[in-house]
C-alpha cells in the first residue's frame, strides 16, 4: 500500500501509549454516540431505569467484542482494518415492530437470524462482486456520509429530543462543530488528532453552562453502585415467521453499509487504492454476523460497522488497528460501572449532532472520490444520479413512502438501503447491451489520436473503467501506431475489459515491434533504423504492465496489458 499524506499512523503501525490510550477513548466516545439507538429501543418496551441501565451495559459490552471481531486480522474472520462496530438505524425500525410483537425476547432472536445471514452470505461474496463495482461502493459510501450528516443535523438542531429548534441547541451544536473545525484545519499535533474528542468536551461545557444536562434523570432512586456487572434477567428468545422478512432485509443492508464501511477504511490507507478487497469484505462480513450472534446472544440489538468510526479515523491520521484493544478493554470496563451507562444514557443531543456532523464530511468526500476515479458513461450516470436521488426522497419524503407495503418499509424508510438496493438494481438493468470486448477498424493514412481517444474514453465510461488506466491505454495505442508510420489498411484495435484487467490489441499489416529487454543506448537508437523501433518498444514496456508481439504472416499484433 500506498502512504497517503496526511496519515500519521497506518493500519500495521502501533502509536506511542499516550496516543494509543487517547485515540481509543475518542473512538470510545464516537461509538458512544451508537448507543442512542439501544436506549430508544429500551425506552419503547418500557424497560425500567435499573433494566435500562442494564440494557445500555450489555451493549457498550457488546460493542467491545463486535470492534474485536470486526477489526481482527485473520483468514476467516475480521477485515484487518480499524473499522469499529456501532448500532445503526438500520435495525431500530424492525427491532422496534419486533418489540411490539414479542418484547425484546423476539428482538434478540431475530437478531441472532440476521447475524447467522450475514454469515452465510460472506463466503460467496465474491461471486457477486460484479453487483458492486467500485463506482456503486463510492455511491454507498457517499449516501453514508449523507445519513449521517442528516442525523447529526436532526440532534444538532434539538429535533430529535424537542420536536423543534431550539436557540440552546443550535448554539452548543455549533460551539462542537466549530471547535472540531478549527481544531483539525488550523492546529497540528495533539489538538488535531483528539480534536473530536475536544469538541466534545467543550459541548458538554457549553451544555452544563446552559443548565441542559440532567445526569440524575436516569439515576434510581437508590442510587447507582461503583461496580457491578449487568444483569442478564432480560435473556430469553423468541422467533416469529412474520418478522423474518424485515430482518433478512436488515441483514443484507447491514452488509451493505459494512462493504462501504471496510472500503473506506481500505481507501484510507491505500493512496493507491483502485478497488474493494474482498478477501477483507468477506471477513469483515463475517466477523459482524457472529457479532450480530452474540449481541442477541447476551441481549443486545444487532450491530454493524460504524461509519463516523472511520471518519474519525480519517480525519485524526490515526488508523491503527492495534486501537481495537483499547475500544474493547475501554468498553469492558464501562459495562461494570453503572455511572458510566447513566452517563452515556444522558449525552447532550447537540454534542452527538456536532460529532456526526464532522465525520460525515470525511465520509461523503470519500464517496465521491471514488466516484469521479471513474469514466462515468450515460449508463453510469443515470444508475448514480438516480440512485442518489431516492436515498434523498428516502430522507426528505418519508409522508409520500408511508402507505407501501409494510414488508417494503425497512427499504422505503432507509436512505442507505433504498439508495443501494436502488444501485445494485438499475446497474444490472444498465449492463445489458455492454460490450467486454470491443473492436474498431481505422481508415488507412495517418494516425488520428481524437478518434482512438474517443472509442477508448467512450468505452471506459461504459465499463466504468478508472482515468488513469485509459489515459495510459490511448498513449500506448498511439505510440504503436506512430512507430508503425502511416496507419495501414486493415489496422485494428481491440479493447477488452474484466474490471481487474484492461488489454488492448492493436493489429495492423508489417513488421513487428521489437520489444528490448534493456533500455537501448544512444549509439543503439542512432545506429540503424531499427533504433526507433528499439526506443518505442522500451517506452511502452514503462506504460505497460505488459506488453507483448507476434506476426502471423503480413500481420502484426501489438498486445498491451494494464492492470486494473
Amino acid at each position: 500500500m500506498l502512504r497517503p499524506p496526511g496519515l500519521l499512523y497506518s493500519v500495521d503501525e502501533t502509536p506511542p501509549r499516550a496516543v494509543f490510550i487517547v485515540a481509543g477513548l475518542q473512538q470510545v466516545a464516537v461509538m458512544s454516540n451508537s448507543l442512542l439507538y439501544p436506549i430508544i429501543l429500551g425506552r419503547e418496551a418500557r424497560l425500567s431505569p435499573d433494566q435500562l441501565l442494564d440494557f445500555v451495559s450489555l451493549s457498550m459490552l457488546a460493542l467491545g467484542m463486535a470492534t474485536l471481531l470486526l477489526c481482527a486480522k485473520s483468514r476467516f474472520i475480521g477485515c484487518g482494518y480499524l473499522c469499529p462496530a456501532g448500532y445503526t438505524q438500520f435495525y431500530l425500525g424492525p427491532s422496534l415492530s419486533a418489540a411490539q410483537i414479542g418484547g425484546l425476547p423476539l428482538v434478540f432472536g431475530m437478531t441472532a437470524i440476521a447475524g447467522i445471514l450475514q454469515v452465510a452470505i460472506a463466503p460467496v461474496l465474491r461471486r457477486v462482486r460484479f453487483l458492486l463495482p467500485p463506482e456503486i461502493a463510492g455511491l454507498v459510501i457517499a449516501v453514508v456520509g449523507l445519513s449521517i450528516a442528516v442525523l447529526g443535523v436532526r440532534y444538532g438542531l434539538g429535533g430529535a429530543a424537542n420536536n423543534g429548534m431550539t436557540s440552546e441547541y443550535f448554539a452548543i451544536f455549533a460551539i462542537s462543530l466549530t471547535t472540531m473545525v478549527i481544531l483539525n484545519v488550523w492546529t497540528k499535533g495533539y489538538l488535531r488528532m483528539f480534536c473530536l474528542l475536544l469538541g466534545m468536551v467543550v459541548g458538554y461545557a457549553a451544555c452544563a453552562a446552559l443548565g441542559i444536562l440532567d445526569f440524575f434523570a436516569i439515576v434510581p432512586r437508590e442510587g447507582l453502585p461503583l461496580l457491578r456487572f449487568p444483569s442478564l434477567h432480560l435473556l430469553q428468545w423468541r422467533f416469529d415467521a412474520s418478522m423474518l422478512a424485515p430482518f433478512a432485509i436488515i441483514a443484507i443492508a447491514g452488509s451493505l453499509n459494512l462493504i462501504a464501511n471496510v472500503s473506506y477504511a481500505q481507501r484510507i490507507n491505500d493512496a493507491d487504492w483502485a478497488r474493494p478487497n474482498f478477501t477483507s469484505l468477506r471477513g469483515g462480513l463475517g466477523g459482524n454476523g457472529i457479532a450480530s450472534v452474540i449481541s442477541a446472544v447476551i441481549g443486545g440489538m444487532g450491530i454493524n460497522s460504524y461509519g463516523p468510526s472511520v471518519g474519525l479515523s480519517a480525519a485524526s491520521g490515526i488508523t491503527s488497528r492495534s486501537l481495537a484493544y483499547m475500544i474493547a478493554i475501554a468498553f469492558a470496563l464501562l459495562s461494570m460501572v453503572p455511572a458510566a451507562a447513566a452517563l452515556i444514557t444522558t449525552i447532550p443531543a447537540p454534542v452527538v449532532g456536532g460529532a456526526l456532523f464532522f465525520t460525515a464530511a470525511f465520509v461523503f468526500t470519500s464517496g465521491l472520490q471514488a466516484i469521479t476515479a471513474r469514466l462515468l458513461d450515460s449508463r453510469k450516470i443515470i444508475v448514480i444520479g438516480f440512485s442518489f436521488a431516492m436515498a434523498m426522497i428516502a430522507d426528505t419524503s418519508q409522508d409520500l413512502l408511508v402507505r407501501a407495503p409494510a414488508l417494503l418499509h425497512p427499504i422505503l424508510g432507509n436512505a442507505l438501503v433504498l439508495g443501494t438496493v436502488s444501485a445494485v438494481l438499475l446497474n444490472l438493468i444498465m449492463r445489458i447491451g455492454v460490450r467486454q470486448r470491443v473492436t474498431m477498424k481505422l481508415d488507412a493514412g495517418h494516425v488520428n489520436r481524437d478518434t482512438i481517444e474517443r472509442f477508448l474514453t467512450e468505452q471506459g465510461g461504459r465499463w466504468g473503467a478508472r482515468r488513469d488506466i485509459i489515459s495510459r491505454a490511448i498513449f500506448g495505442v498511439v505510440q504503436v501506431l506512430e512507430v508503425v508510420g502511416d496507419v495501414p489498411e486493415e489496422t485494428e484495435i481491440e479493447a477488452s475489459f474484466d474490471e481487474f484487467n484492461l488489454d488492448v490489441r492493436v493489429r495492423y499489416k508489417g513488421a513487428p515491434l521489437v520489444i528490448p529487454e534493456r533500455k537501448p543506448t544512444p549509439r543503439e537508437i542512432i545506429a540503424s533504423e531499427e533504433g526507433e523501433r528499439l526506443l518505442a518498444g522500451y517506452l511502452l514496456c514503462q506504460s505497460a504492465d505488459r506488453i507483448n508481439c507476434k506476426a502471423s504472416g503480413t500481420m502484426a499484433e501489438v498486445q498491451l496489458h494494464y492492470d486494473h
